[in-house]
């Protein structure tokens, strides 16, 4: 069976990459979900700051 992606899904995707790629390194299986939502918080929370530091 073949997995078609929504509009919605391609759109995510980038942004859900820092916590996807964070659980694949440790290899989580459990409360992979919790984890990714953490890491996608603090990282995109840290870019915005450096981003709007350098715009001042």
């Amino acid at each position: 069976m073949r997995r078609t992606a929504s509009i919605g899904d391609a759109v995510a995707w980038p942004f859900l990459l820092p916590g996807t790629l964070a659980c694949r390194i440790f290899g989580l299986s459990r409360h992979q979900d919790l984890v990714r939502m953490l890491i996608n918080s603090l990282f995109w929370t840290i870019l915005g700051v450096f981003v709007v530091v350098l715009a001042i």
